[in-house]
């Protein structure tokens, strides 16, 4: 009694330092306050105050929380990236410090954002550098945010792969998943904010694929940006359904005109420095409604513009719709097929391949390395009802030894015991160099299966005997020792071919002693046995029991060969 009262009082000291090594740093407050401003999206300020701060007076977690806010407010505030350092430094501190979970899923988000930022950079420069290891750092940010449950990570690393996906024009609609995921995560968060940019950037990419949800997904992003008052991204929604409208002209020339309306609200919020696609749209829409000179004046603001690719393409789009609307037929067909071949060019995005494969490498790794770790939870607790059925044998040895009677049979379950505990430790050890057999296992918990069962037997015929009953109670089902029972079940559908979940599964209304009817029938218990186990006085009333159960199976044929059909070599006791 004392050993197992030190036992406790070390098992709980363990438990205390434990909690006292796990809890998280404290923080300088100045850092605190600045991430605070960083949820609340003022990026600005939030910089402003670590600029103030100096990195040689922090210490070592300071530092790191210290690196990853100061890229955070640098990537918020649009400002240019040089180099990697200060987020490396972020991720290499939480990577080894994995308790932080929220903080390293958020140093992988702009571990990824920066190599994105800095990948654009080397492209303007022709330096080799590939985008898809920014992916790497995306897939790592959702998978740490799935596993913790933080679906504001989990939404915003779905919709920085999207917009990576989006960016190269991917053709599969990869771009679209992403965001729709986004979406949702950002739903079950609560955060209108996100979930306004993700429905906009969703309203833009279904554009030229359904019009209609391109509508529906716009409408409600400029509500919401209307809500929270979002004047920069209202600007952009309202362009993006002028452009959708636009693009529908086509069909009916109406479209131009709601889609002028757009534009004419867009004018009306007098809002500097505008984007300079609100420029070439409004250029298209006033070309086609017939109004050349309003059209040429927009499509002049557009002109100082420094264009990159796509850019170029829209300038000159809008001044094909503006050659046409003047008459000028042999400029409009020059100017489109040059857009043409800009768009193609654009559209073949030779690295859009590489971050696909890049995130299928990633997930396929990914489920190995959970195929692995479920394999290994399996074995481990398939040792755990190994070594219970041993304990309860040595309790039923013991039993038996003082009693004096039995000598012989105690003396050989003694050695076997000896034996099987040495093979149980061989296992055990084989089992944390993951070198473990399941045939080796399945037959080493059938021999202490069979002992139990010569045990029970035994008791049986000695009905007046203090230590038989003793025995018949350890082994009695009931609620204190039902979990040691259920843990058999792993073990019964190795050998039946899942028998057990697979009835749990069809079968829900099944309770726990009809589980472990069906459990001890497969694994050939007499009706005697069975009887002793489940307490009932009457070995005969077994068999009644079990065809009770086949009919509230719904079965057609008997339990004995509802369990055959699972494994057909297995013979079942009858009797």
């Amino acid at each position: 009694m004392k050993f197992l009262l030190h036992i406790c009082l070390a098992v709980t000291m363990l438990a205390v330092l434990s909690a006292g090594c796990s809890r998280a740093p404290h923080y300088n407050a100045r850092l605190v306050q600045a991430d605070s401003l960083m949820h609340v999206d003022m990026p600005d300020s939030a910089l402003l105050l670590l600029s103030s701060i100096s990195p040689e007076s922090l210490t070592s977690s300071d530092n790191a929380y210290f690196a990853l806010l100061i890229t955070e407010a640098r990537y918020k505030s649009y400002k240019p990236f040089t180099s990697e350092s200060e987020i490396n430094m972020a991720v290499n501190y939480y990577e080894h410090h994995n308790k932080e979970h929220e903080k390293l899923t958020r140093a992988y988000l702009y571990k990824g954002a920066v190599i994105d930022e800095l990948t654009k950079s080397a492209v303007r420069s022709k330096l080799k550098r590939t985008e898809d290891s920014a992916m790497i750092y995306y897939k790592r940010a959702e998978v740490n945010a799935i596993e913790n449950k933080d679906f504001f990570n989990q939404g915003y690393a779905n919709l920085r792969m999207g917009k990576l996906y989006s960016n190269h024009h991917a053709f599969d609609g990869r771009d679209i998943e992403k965001l729709v995921n986004a979406l949702d995560c950002f739903r079950k968060h609560g955060n209108t904010h996100y979930q306004m940019i993700c429905m906009k950037e969703l309203g833009a990419l279904y554009r030229s694929k359904n019009a209609n949800d391109a509508e529906a997904f716009l409408t409600d992003a400029i509500s919401l940006a209307e809500k929270e008052k979002d004047t920069t991204h209202l600007i952009g929604c309202l362009h993006d359904l002028a452009y959708a409208y636009f693009m529908r002209g086509d069909e009916n020339k109406s479209w131009y005109k709601k889609a002028q309306d757009l534009l004419m609200r867009i004018k009306s919020i007098k809002q500097e420095g505008l984007d300079y696609k609100i420029y070439t749209t409004a250029a298209c829409v006033y070309a086609k409604l017939g109004m050349p000179d309003s059209a040429m004046s927009y499509l002049k603001m557009a002109e100082d513009v420094n264009h990159n690719i796509v850019a170029t393409s829209n300038y000159l789009e809008a001044k094909s719709h503006v050659a046409l609307a003047r008459g000028d037929s042999l400029n409009f067909w020059k100017i489109s097929h040059e857009c043409d071949r800009m768009t193609f060019a654009a559209l073949n995005d030779p690295d859009i391949v590489n971050i696909m494969n890049t995130e299928l490498d990633f997930d396929s790794q990914y489920l190995t390395q959970i195929e692995r770790k479920r394999h290994t939870d399996n074995l481990i607790t398939a040792s755990i009802v190994a070594a219970v059925i041993l304990l309860l044998l040595l309790l039923a040895l013991y039993l038996y030894r003082r009693s004096h009677r039995y000598d012989k049979l105690v003396v050989e379950l003694k050695d076997q015991s000896q034996s099987q505990m040495n093979d149980l430790m061989g296992l055990q050890g084989n089992i944390s160099e993951m070198k473990i057999q399941d045939e080796r296992l399945k037959s080493f918990i059938s021999s202490h299966m069979g002992m139990m069962r010569e045990m029970i037997e035994a008791c049986y015929h000695e009905p007046n005997n203090r230590i038989a009953e003793n025995m018949k109670r350890i082994v009695k089902f009931q609620d204190s020792n039902k979990s040691n029972w259920v843990k058999l079940y792993d073990y019964i559908d190795m050998e039946h071919n899942n028998i057990m979940t697979s009835t749990q599964n069809n079968f829900p209304q099944l309770d726990d002693r009809d589980l472990l009817l069906l459990a001890l029938t497969s694994l050939g218990f007499s009706y005697i046995q069975t009887a002793i186990i489940m307490g009932y006085s009457n070995a005969t009333s077994v068999s009644v029991i079990k065809q009770r159960l086949a009919k509230k199976m719904g079965l057609d044929e008997s339990l004995n060969d509802y369990i055959k059909r699972f494994n057909p070599e297995k013979k079942i006791e009858q009797s």
